[in-house]
Order: C-alpha cells, then structure tokens, then sequence
C-alpha cells in the first residue's frame, strides 16, 4: 500500500498573495498585447501561471471571504497556517436557519 505524503500546509499570508495573483491575472490581464492592451487569462490559465489548482484556488477564495465576514484577525494570523482559518471559520459559520 502506498501513503501519499500530503503538501506542506500554506501559510496565511501566502494564500493571500496567490489568491491576489489569480483574480488579478484574471482581472486585469498579463503582458501587452499589439494594441498595447492587457491580455486576460482565464481562471484556469492564470491558476496554471500562479502554480496551484484552480480548485484549491477556489476554496482558498471562499475561506478567506467567509473569514473576513465572520470577523477574523488577518493581520494578527498572517503567519499562521490555513487549518487556522477553516478552524475559524468551521466554528463561526451560523447554523441552518440563524444569520450572521
């Protein structure tokens, strides 16, 4: 039987700036094209040019987002890691039926 070794675990910090990389390259494109404009990448080619998944990117987004409406502390957690967040977040979400 083979045991994947899972990756090492991002820090907080880190998530942040490929999270900000991501949409930007998405956003606002990458490099000049012939008109001088920048060339928009999809969500895919700019998670490929950031080097995480998509997927991962997705989540990363989500729990950074749902951290920030339930109130966490980036700027004191910066170099935790990202179990700190979903821990957060896991034990803020509102129950089915309460709001925020």
């Amino acid at each position: 039987m083979q045991t994947c070794k899972r990756a090492e675990e991002r820090s907080i910090s880190d998530i942040i700036k490929k999270v900000s990389e991501w949409r930007k390259l998405y956003t606002c494109g990458k490099g000049d094209t012939k008109d001088g404009k920048k060339e928009r990448q999809s969500l895919e080619n700019a998670a490929k040019i950031v080097g995480v998944n998509k997927k991962s990117l997705d989540d990363y987004l989500l729990q950074l987002m749902n951290g920030n409406d339930y109130g966490f502390n980036f700027q004191k957690n910066l170099s935790e890691k990202m179990g700190v967040l979903r821990s957060y977040v896991k034990n803020n979400k509102p129950k089915k039926g309460e709001e925020l």
